[in-house]
């Protein structure tokens, strides 16, 4: 039988297939040109103006966010490079952006000078920071708040360092920003140039603007990473310095150190140092020895001290960071130190977090990505690459929320994506929204997005024959984000108490101790390209002491400096299924069976499953029924009018399966970890979507139609329905994403 009996458009019919088609639908969206008689658009959710209200702030318990009136705000956001295309280009992408819900961009740039010969260090790239005020600007005028990254000490060129003069020794500059002086003096004079002039596409500075929300300090930096060995000659001896002076500061001489050390020399130093006690130069080793694999011997109060110096020299340099913008700036931003990770976080993810604290927000980046094995594997996909399409949903620790959050502060992950070639990514959007909301977790931006709107596969960096890996622009990543942002933004899915709060002294933290509940260690797929096989699971099953589902179950906190005892939720252990392999919320609104690969959301406002259907082709919700035995598929019910699903008059059905490029083409292979494919087309545009084989039955006594909508919510046609025993019923269409229920 026929799904599109009425037809608006003529093309109609020749998109949407009859229910018993099984194949592909091409994405090939019309430009959406912002019509107001759009059946889907929820730039409503937005404030008139970013900002309006005054500065965004926290929390009276610091944990989480408010607008300048004291209203709680939740931010559903993505990284956008769009600003290179210009003030006009910027004004349409806010606009489709906050249609689709999003209310928060990031800005990851480089504002010091780089490309000239003879750039001098404080200065600043001018045409960066008009990029940032048209960015500002033009966000602002659509309710949407930004978050600036200034600084990225990996993407700084070797020769714009040659004419810093910083690093004089080392192998590049990550590191160096903690501790050598005309860098940080460098960088404060680069927030000066870019926040205090007035920003002539708003008539504000930029510290003056409440739309401009959050400062990051930088992206991807840390001491306490593996790129702590490449400080080497002058920088390693002025670190050195300040060793023995935090030495002196803390024993009072270092004779009393040396003594505390029982005289215990540097195991594996960097660079090869070695201590000289007489001018107060005393060596670091190699991060490896803070890790819970290193081999302390008799240096383990040395190492504890090392651990303690090397955190606090961040966490004072956040610190100075935050005063310098609120009293010599008058910026009045909240401010994030940064988002990085550590070289093991079972060991030491609690003192990165812990250095953050002198800021108002935690940071990280944390991506969900497969094996990938190719020449350009970090941004390119190419024939010939080797990869797996293992999706989340059999592995749910690596959901980027399960994450420790320290108490009294909000948490964003500033980077996270559904890595392709694993193409099993529009359950990712839900997936966050839900999970941010359980377990409440602030913000998550997106990255990223390149294109003004739509981006179809498209080559990596415009002359490589491939298809590229970082854009969010996709029907199966933005086009989901509607139903999620409405759950996140919302609350559509409860966030619930804590299901574990460990109370951690310093010394706890020095010593490197595990903490109660280990999270896993996040996937980064341009520098962990063994990590999947090497990181093995049981790992940090076994670090734990209670058990890692509990992410799953509700927030997980940690308060530092503490001594009070640990909080461990009496129900979370009857939550954990690791027999049968399911986890349960603590609100029962979120299952997660990680043994068939399926999730269902059944909330009263928020329903829905996504998965492995074929495991399980009958789910029934308490409003909403849903028979499938579709291999993959993310579909979720959730209102337009903030009733519940069982009353209310307008209902958005939002599908979601795989797509693919055009022409993509793959085989068995076999590989050292296991089974893989390997890429023998990498294909093009348009995208290729699934049709999905399901029935939607609504127990809602009040709808009686239902309409397709295309990718830009515009109606497309008319969807057959039937009523029965107060229910529902339809078969959803393929050629759309999203069906309205009314």
């Amino acid at each position: 039988m026929k799904l599109c009996f009425i037809v608006l458009f003529s093309s109609l019919c020749a998109t949407m297939a009859t229910a018993d088609t099984v194949g592909t639908w091409p994405f090939q969206p019309e430009e959406d040109t912002f019509e107001d008689s759009a059946a889907l658009d929820l730039s409503y959710l937005n404030e008139e103006v970013a900002g309006q209200s005054g500065f965004v702030g926290r929390s009276p318990d610091g944990a989480s966010f408010v607008r300048g009136d004291g209203t709680p705000i939740r931010f559903w956001a993505v990284n956008t490079d769009v600003a290179r295309k210009g003030l006009d280009e910027l004004r349409q992408h806010a606009r489709f952006l906050a249609k689709r819900g999003v209310n928060m961009v990031r800005l990851h740039g480089q504002i010091a000078l780089q490309g000239q010969a003879g750039s001098q260090i404080a200065a600043i790239d001018l045409a960066e920071r008009d990029r940032l005020w048209q960015l500002v600007a033009a966000m602002k005028e659509e309710g949407i708040y930004t978050t600036f990254s200034p600084y990225y000490p990996h993407a700084v060129q070797t020769e714009t360092a040659q004419d810093w003069g910083v690093p004089r020794d080392s192998g590049g500059l990550t590191g160096l920003i903690y501790f050598e002086p005309a860098l940080q003096e460098a960088y404060k004079n680069w927030l000066r140039e870019t926040l205090i002039p007035v920003n002539p596409y708003t008539g504000l500075a930029l510290k003056d603007d409440p739309s401009l929300a959050i400062v990051q300090m930088q992206n991807e930096d840390s001491l306490l990473f593996w790129t702590f060995g490449g400080i080497k000659g002058h920088e390693a001896s002025l670190l050195g310095t300040l060793f023995g002076q935090f030495l002196e500061k803390k024993y009072g001489s270092l004779a009393v150190a040396r003594d505390a050390w029982n005289w215990s020399e540097a195991p594996g130093p960097i660079d090869g140092m070695q201590d000289d006690w007489d001018k107060g130069v005393i060596a670091l080793s190699d991060i490896w020895y803070l890790t819970s694999d290193g081999d302390v011997g008799s240096a383990e109060v040395r190492l504890r001290d090392q651990a303690q110096f090397l955190t606090e020299t961040m966490r004072e340099w956040h610190a100075e960071i935050a005063r310098f913008l609120r009293d010599d700036i008058g910026a009045r931003q909240l401010f994030n130190a940064g988002n990085w990770r550590t070289a093991d976080d079972v060991a030491m993810d609690d003192l990165e977090r812990y250095a953050y604290t002198a800021g108002d927000v935690i940071g990280v980046n944390r991506y969900v990505s497969a094996l990938h094995e190719g020449e350009h594997q970090g941004w390119a996909i190419v024939a010939g690459d080797v990869f797996r399409e293992d999706g989340l949903l059999t592995r749910p620790l690596d959901l980027p929320t399960t994450l420790r959050q320290p108490v009294g502060h909000p948490y964003m992950i500033s980077e996270t994506l559904w890595v392709p070639p694993m193409w099993q990514q529009s359950e990712g959007p839900i997936l966050m929204a839900a999970y941010q909301a359980l377990t409440g977790m602030d913000i998550s931006y997106w990255f990223s997005i390149d294109e003004t709107q739509w981006s179809p596969p498209q080559s990596a960096n415009g002359y490589l024959p491939s298809v590229g890996k970082w854009e969010v622009a996709t029907p199966q990543q933005i086009g989901a984000f509607p139903a999620a942002a409405l759950i996140f933004r919302l609350g559509l899915i409860d966030e619930a108490l804590p299901v574990v709060i460990e109370h951690r002294s310093l010394d706890d933290l020095w010593s490197r101790a595990g903490p109660l509940v280990v999270a896993r260690q996040g996937y980064d797929p341009n520098r962990d390209f063994s990590l999947r096989e090497t990181d093995l699971l049981s790992r940090f099953l076994g670090a734990s002491q209670v058990s890692a589902y509990s992410f799953l179950v509700g927030p997980v906190q940690v308060a530092f400096g503490s001594e009070t005892p640990d909080f461990i939720h009496p129900e979370l252990e009857g939550l954990v299924d690791s027999e049968n392999r399911v986890v349960t919320s603590l609100t029962r609104q979120l299952i997660w069976d990680w043994g068939q690969g399926v999730v269902t959301l059944d909330a009263p406002r928020a329903q829905g499953v996504l998965g492995a259907l074929s495991a399980r082709p009958r789910i029934e919700l308490q409003d909403v029924t849903f028979d499938s035995k579709a291999p993959y598929a993310s579909v979720v019910v959730v209102p337009l009018d903030g009733e519940p699903i069982a009353r209310s008059s307008r209902l958005l059905v939002q599908i979601g399966s795989i797509a693919r490029p055009t022409g993509w083409r793959a085989s068995p292979v076999q590989h050292e970890g296991g089974p893989a494919l390997v890429v023998e087309e990498f294909g093009g545009a348009p995208w290729q979507v699934d049709t999905i084989e399901m029935s939607l039955a609504v127990r809602n006594p009040g709808l009686s139609q239902a309409t397709a909508l295309d990718a830009n919510g515009m109606a497309m046609g008319a969807v057959e329905v039937s009523r029965a025993g107060g229910s529902l019923t339809l078969n959803l269409p393929s050629g759309a994403l999203y069906v309205l229920l009314k």
